[in-house]
C-alpha cells in the first residue's frame, strides 16, 4: 500500500493515507473511516488490534499509543510509545467564525484570518486528544502561548506541551508524542 505520507523515526511513526484507497468500497464515510484505520494498523503492525479504552481514544494492542483523525476524505495516524494524539484539519472560514467559542481573548489576536484560526482550533484539538477524558473548556483549559515556525507551545491546565504542525496544502497537520 502507498500512503501519502509515512515518516518513521525513534520517536514515532506518522502515517497519512486516503481513506477512498483504503476502502473503495461501498460503505458509508464514518464506516469507512473506521474500516481505513484498522487496515492502516493491519499494514503496519499486522500481529496488533486497534481497541478503544473507555473514553473512545483508541489504543493498541501492542502498548503503543495511537492517535487518529480524519478529514475530508484524508487519514492521519500517529504511533509514539507512551502518548500520541494528532489533529488533521482542512484550512476553512468556518474556525475563524467560530474562534470566539474555542479562543480566548489573548489568542483571538493570533487568528488574523481563517488560516490561522484553524491551525489554533487543530491545536486544541490536539490537546484535548492528549486528554484523552472530555469535559474541557476549549478557551479557559487549554491555552496556546506562541507559535513558531513548526511548533506551539501550550498547556492542557498548567500542564506545558509543545506541539509539531505542518501545512499539507489545503490542511493543517498537528501532533504530539512522547
Amino acid at each position: 500500500m502507498d500512503f501519502l505520507a509515512h515518516k518513521e523515526t525513534d520517536s514515532y511513526q506518522l502515517i497519512i493515507a486516503s481513506i477512498d484507497e483504503l476502502c473503495p468500497e461501498g460503505n458509508s464515510k464514518r464506516q469507512k473511516e473506521v474500516l481505513s484505520s484498522q487496515k492502516i494498523i493491519e499494514i503496519v503492525y499486522p500481529k496488533d488490534r486497534l481497541e478503544y479504552d473507555k473514553h473512545g481514544a483508541p489504543q493498541l494492542s501492542n502498548g503503543k499509543a495511537v492517535s487518529i483523525s480524519h478529514s475530508n476524505g484524508l487519514i492521519a495516524l500517529l504511533i509514539g510509545k507512551q502518548s500520541a494524539a494528532i489533529d488533521l484539519e482542512m484550512i476553512s472560514e468556518k474556525a475563524l467564525k467560530i474562534s470566539p467559542k474555542f479562543l480566548s481573548k489573548e489568542e483571538l489576536a493570533l487568528a488574523k484570518d481563517a488560516e490561522h484560526a484553524t491551525l489554533l482550533w487543530s491545536a486544541k484539538e490536539c490537546l484535548f486528544k492528549i486528554y484523552k477524558k472530555g469535559g474541557l473548556t476549549f478557551s479557559k483549559d487549554l491555552a496556546i502561548h506562541s507559535i513558531t515556525k513548526s511548533q506551539i507551545e501550550c498547556s492542557l491546565f498548567e500542564q506545558k506541551f509543545t506541539l509539531h504542525y505542518e501545512k499539507l496544502s489545503t490542511h493543517w497537520l498537528v501532533y504530539y508524542f512522547d
